[in-house]
């Protein structure tokens, strides 16, 4: 069955971070929705307004494949995105994928969400600064991004490597397409002639 992605904005989302993922889910056919916490438009950290398609709270777990979530500041304040967290939480515990980046790796941090799986973020000594809960340090791996059973984590200058690990865990793809795909984005390295028609 196709699969169905949840991508969720708040106002100052950095949408860098989901530049490349987002295009590459489309082409594959998965669907993506688009979702706030109240169902308002947003404007991006580059200043794009961005359209959701409900709020989060018309979502449910049992309709979805999977949850992105892309960095910003306003991963801060931990009241406001109680809702979200628990939101990830439950897909987590579903076996659902959870891919956050940047300032959301550390919201997930606060929630003890990355305790018990291999993970990374910005850095180990600002994540533990900023969730002091956080107490997955043995677990913490100092990559662009990384892959635990169904929770990814990038930091926030992994946009690519983000994009790749989404695109393995969902095998958008055969595995030589996502690589030569992988090698033209990060390298530069030109694809063989077939590489636009690959199913």
């Amino acid at each position: 069955m196709p699969k169905t992605l949840v991508f969720y904005v708040q106002d100052g989302f950095a949408d860098w971070e989901a530049a490349y993922i987002l295009p590459l889910l489309r082409e594959r056919g998965i669907g993506v929705r688009v979702v706030s916490e109240n169902g308002a438009s947003v404007t991006s950290a580059g200043g794009l307004g961005v359209v959701a398609q409900t709020r989060l709270r018309n979502v449910y777990p049992a309709d979805i494949d999977g949850l992105i979530l892309p960095g910003g500041d306003f991963w801060m304040d931990d009241s406001a995105n109680q809702p979200v967290l628990a939101f990830a939480q439950d897909l987590l515990a579903q076996g659902k994928m959870v891919a956050a980046i940047c300032a959301a790796t550390v919201a997930l941090g606060r929630q003890g969400l990355l305790d018990q799986r291999r993970h990374t973020s910005n850095d180990l000594g600002v994540l533990k600064q900023e969730a002091p809960a956080y107490r997955g340090e043995s677990l913490y791996v100092q990559s662009l991004a990384v892959t635990d059973g169904n929770l990814i984590t990038a930091s926030g200058i992994g946009a690519l490597e983000f994009a790749r690990e989404i695109a393995d865990y969902l095998k958008l793809g055969s595995e030589s397409y996502r690589k030569q795909w992988y090698e033209l984005f990060k390298h530069g390295v030109a694809p063989p002639a077939d590489f636009w028609t690959q199913s």
